[in-house]
């Protein structure tokens, strides 16, 4: 072995718990790479394969006249178009009443898009009109199966309709109802397949016709434009293409998320290493001086010197990325396997890619030379004669600026010595303090993610969206039914709303939402627009609409209704910031002037019909009691439970809280592991330093108070610099995840910041131990005996 391979060697060996350390932090930044890329291409790859085994509709069209499906067959593109009918009634299973969803579907034959793959029991083919295939999720949450019955309220009476088969839906591999109700409660929301027939039987008020559209593989680039110029000609009311439907949308979320992961956070923790790697290397080429001195003297190139350093870096950052490739692979198959199985995606599909093993070494390689590059470049250019000479400057010893201030004169020593130590060495000081900065931003970057979904949700549910329960009817909603809601034992407050299905139009294109109608004074809904309350005339939109079909305030906007086959224009008096969904909101008196001068015109009596009326309820006492009286009341279909909403969307968000958990204890260990590194090259620095004190006389204890103060003020330093760096962090983090149907602005606790200074601080002391333990052992004569030769 050569000379430098020996001195390597013996380095590593020498120094093998901080270059340990380094190459666990290249390893945990490749490994969170390799499985979050992994699972962002599996999760792709899965979906897709359902997708196109269903045929998933690539656009669903809303409204329109009797000839718009075969109009939209015939443009060029168009691959299959199926018709049919959709409808959200009142339905019961075993007493418990919601509203659910009926979709018509083919007795004779599978449809040509969204098609359904039954798993348990029969399909519809020669089913009757009182039989039908339920979706998987229904069948779960109720604990049902082929044999049982499902009831349906078709306008005049409950009807009772046999369960012949489960089914796995393209359109609910999340079960959402739209883009605004994107978390179902347990037993409040079931979708059932039903013969097209009995939904042609149904008043065309309460049921949407649809036509389901998909495209070739070769089809022009303006499809979509063609189909949407060919529909608007029939009357079109709305579209949903792939990418904004309720299902799609919320998973590719998901996708999203995992894919900025691949990035982002390795990002941070290759840097930390490179950190490391940056610091052990330039404290080794300045103490090793007069070993480079000799190694120079005795005939070694500039250029073997600088190789020689660079290789410490490509050994930590190839080896460390080497393993962490290999263990992030299995671990990106692993999530996959997990995730498709919580969320009960039917098809889970895996591959090896070539790019995750290239990107993950070019990972490593990068962050191990980059960092290694000015540490070696200097050791290759110090003069022999000079570096022999050891480590002097040939300028007289003035101390630390900081040592000069006349505050520390009246100081005990041992204090005096301890902040006279943070000016002595610049670079020793600066590198402790940005491992401080760098540990913080690692950690806050995740724990900002868990505390702006922690304090937001807890704004929606408890700020915003106050109502307690929605009681559904099986009639339309007048003055004495709702007087009889609110004269339930239990009920503080009964108000008249009305939903309905929406798609608004602007400038820059169009966006399927809900219109929610409240009382002008309504005490149900808390209001986040500048003047706090619903306007007497226009509309409130949710904020991210702005951007989606590009209004301002004060613009007119059109709003479709398919559901009622018309259309309105209305003012946006303002927006509203809302963490969940992009709702519009409008007074039930400004709604029924609205309809009245719709084209064509609409009774506002609809308003009061079932499945577009509802009662919302503010309630005291005992909630579950009071709803149950609720459900008695004469008229009531439903009683939907508000409150449970909130602990439906912590059940969804449970993965989303397990992988930030998951980069929060890694970024917890790669805090260790950096400022560890930095203190322990910083206590390594100082032997002989702490060879003379030792030699002085010195206790030991006193040393290591010295060495403890002085760290931890350093880390006070960066502790302020941290917490702000690593919020702002954080911040872009957030908006990786903030899209129209999550509005996830950081937000973070108080006593976060608080935490994770005690946290820097303990870490702090907790890498400092293993250096004192070092300092109690320092063998005083091998010091003094190094240094004299």
């Amino acid at each position: 072995m050569s000379t430098l391979g020996t001195k390597m060697r013996r380095d590593l060996r020498h120094r093998a718990w901080q270059y340990a350390a380094v190459g666990i932090t290249v390893f945990l930044g490749v490994l969170m790479f390799a499985a979050s890329y992994d699972a962002y291409r599996n999760l792709t790859l899965s979906y897709d394969t359902t997708y196109d085994r269903l045929a998933f509709a690539d656009l669903v069209v809303s409204g329109g006249d009797g000839g718009l499906a075969t109009a939209v067959a015939a443009v060029e593109g168009v691959d299959a178009v199926e018709s049919r009918r959709q409808l959200d009634p009142p339905m019961s299973v075993d007493g418990d009443r919601f509203i659910g969803r009926l979709v018509g579907q083919p007795t004779d034959r599978q449809p040509a898009v969204d098609r359904i793959d039954v798993i348990e029991g029969t399909d519809l083919g020669g089913a009757d009109s009182d039989q039908v295939v339920i979706e998987t999720h229904m069948a779960e949450a109720f604990g049902i199966g082929p044999g049982d019955i499902v009831e349906v309220f078709d306008g005049t009476t409950w009807r009772q309709l046999e369960v012949i088969g489960v089914a796995i839906s393209p359109e609910y591999l999340w079960p959402a109802r739209d883009r605004q109700d994107l978390f179902p409660l347990a037993k409040t929301f079931g979708v059932a397949f039903i013969d097209e027939a009995v939904l042609d039987q149904l008043p065309a008020t309460t049921v949407t016709d649809q036509v389901l559209v998909t495209y070739a593989d070769d089809a022009p680039d303006d499809v979509e434009e063609r189909v949407r110029a060919v529909a608007d000609g029939h009357g079109a009311g709305s579209y949903t293409t792939r990418d904004d439907h309720p299902s799609a949308s919320t998973l590719q979320l998901d996708v999203d998320g995992f894919q900025e992961m691949a990035l982002a956070f390795p990002v941070l923790f290759l840097t930390a290493a490179g950190m490391a790697v940056y610091v052990i290397l330039s404290r080794t080429v300045t103490a090793e001086r007069s070993i480079i001195g000799t190694l120079r003297a005795s005939g070694m190139s500039a250029t073997d010197i600088r190789r020689h350093y660079l290789g410490f870096g490509l050994i930590l950052g190839v080896g460390g990325a080497a393993l962490g490739v290999l263990v992030g692979v299995a671990a990106g198959t692993g999530l996959s396997e997990v995730y498709t199985s919580a969320l009960d995606i039917p098809d889970t599909a895996t591959a090896l890619y070539p790019i995750t093993p290239v990107i993950g070494l070019a990972f490593g390689l990068v962050a191990g030379l980059v960092s290694a590059w000015m540490p070696s470049r200097a050791a290759a250019r110090i003069p022999p004669a000079e570096a022999m000479r050891g480590p002097t400057t040939g300028r007289p010893a003035r101390g630390s600026r900081l040592g000069r201030l006349p505050l520390l004169r009246g100081l005990p020593v041992r204090w005096a010595m301890a902040l006279r130590g943070i000016g002595r060495s610049r670079g020793r000081s600066i590198s402790t303090v940005l491992g401080v900065v760098l540990a913080l931003v690692l950690v806050l970057a995740s724990w900002g993610m868990i505390d702006t979904v922690d304090i937001l949700l807890d704004r929606q549910f408890s700020d915003i969206d106050r109502v307690d329960g929605l009681v559904v009817f099986d009639a339309p909603l007048d003055q004495a039914t709702l007087d009889d809601v609110g004269a339930v034992d239990g009920v503080e407050r009964a108000e008249p709303t009305a939903t309905l299905g929406v798609t608004a139009k602007g400038p820059s294109g169009s966006y399927e939402t809900s219109l929610t109608a409240f009382e002008a004074d309504t005490r149900l809904h808390g209001w986040t627009n500048p003047s706090g309350g619903l306007p007497e005339t226009g509309i409130l939109a949710g904020v991210a609409l702005g951007d989606e079909i590009g209004v301002d305030a004060g613009d007119r906007i059109e709003i479709s209704i398919p559901s009622l086959a018309t259309s309105v224009e209305a003012e946006v008096v303002e927006f509203v910031d809302e963490p969940l969904g992009t709702v519009l909101y409008v007074s039930i008196e400004e709604l029924e002037r609205l309809l009245a001068g719709a084209d064509p015109a609409v009774d506002g009596s609809v308003l009061a019909e079932p499945g577009v009326g509802n009662a919302a309820v503010l309630v005291t006492g005992d909630r579950q009691d009071v709803l149950a009286d609720l459900g008695t009341v004469d008229g009531v279909a439903a009683v939907v439970d508000e409150r449970v909403l909130a602990d439906t969307v912590d059940q969804y968000m449970g993965l989303f809280y397990a992988f930030v958990g998951i980069m929060l204890l890694f970024g917890g260990i790669m805090a260790f592991a950096l400022m560890f590194n930095t203190m322990a090259v910083n206590l390594a620095e100082r032997r002989g330093e702490f060879a003379t004190l030792k030699a002085s006389g010195m206790p030991t204890s006193t040393i290591a108070w010295l060495v403890t103060g002085e760290n931890l003020l350093l880390t006070a330093v960066g502790i302020v610099p941290g917490l702000l760096i690593g919020w702002l962090v954080a911040a872009v983090f957030m908006q990786q995840f903030t899209s129209d149907t999550f509005n996830f602005d950081l937000r973070m606790h108080p006593t976060t910041f608080v935490w994770s200074a005690v946290a820097m601080l303990v870490v702090a002391l907790l890498s400092l131990w293993p250096g004192i333990r070092w300092i109690r052992r320092l063998n005083v004569g091998l010091v003094v005996r190094e240094r004299s030769t």
